[in-house]
């Protein structure tokens, strides 16, 4: 993402759940194809598992009934896997999925059990792949989306 690009962090702390949320703001032009939009998380344990969610919030310019994304994920050793996703952003019926009003907020499931084993840095990445129906040539920039985010839940074991 751009310098300018607005990132919240949110940590939560709880009796036995931790939380971390963070959000990136995509430019009103939109967001483009090879535009991946980064979050670092910093695992201070040995071992820890997450459900890790992506969160999308967009607005009635977003074209498309479903999205394709790209999403990478490095561990503190630089190993990186990678991941295609597709998620419906509508109903059979076209209204929208996700709540709110004007800006509506999805919460995409992208692992049920992610476990956090090294201690060190995670780079989570996501990036659109965008083509309109019929087309030969992809879209170059997906319209109506305003922050992309991702949520990390541990996992509570009965502890």
């Amino acid at each position: 993402m751009k310098k300018n690009s607005l990132l919240f962090c949110l940590l939560f702390l709880g009796c036995s759940q931790f939380e971390a949320l963070f959000f990136s703001s995509i430019p009103e032009t939109g967001w483009t194809q090879h535009e991946w939009v980064a979050f670092t998380y910093s695992n201070r344990l040995p071992s820890k598992d997450v459900v890790a969610s992506w969160k999308i919030r967009h607005d009635n310019d977003y074209p498309y009934a479903n999205i394709h994304l790209i999403a990478r994920c490095t561990n503190p050793k630089g190993t990186t896997t990678v991941d295609t996703l597709t998620y419906l952003m509508a109903a059979p019926d076209g209204s929208w999925l996700g709540e709110g009003w004007y800006i509506k907020e999805l919460d995409l499931p992208y692992k049920e059990k992610l476990s956090l084993d090294e201690p060190g840095k995670y780079l989570f990445e996501l990036r659109p792949v965008v083509r309109a129906k019929d087309a030969l040539v992809p879209d170059k920039k997906l319209l109506g989306i305003h922050q992309i985010g991702l949520e990390l839940k541990r996992i509570n074991y009965g502890e």
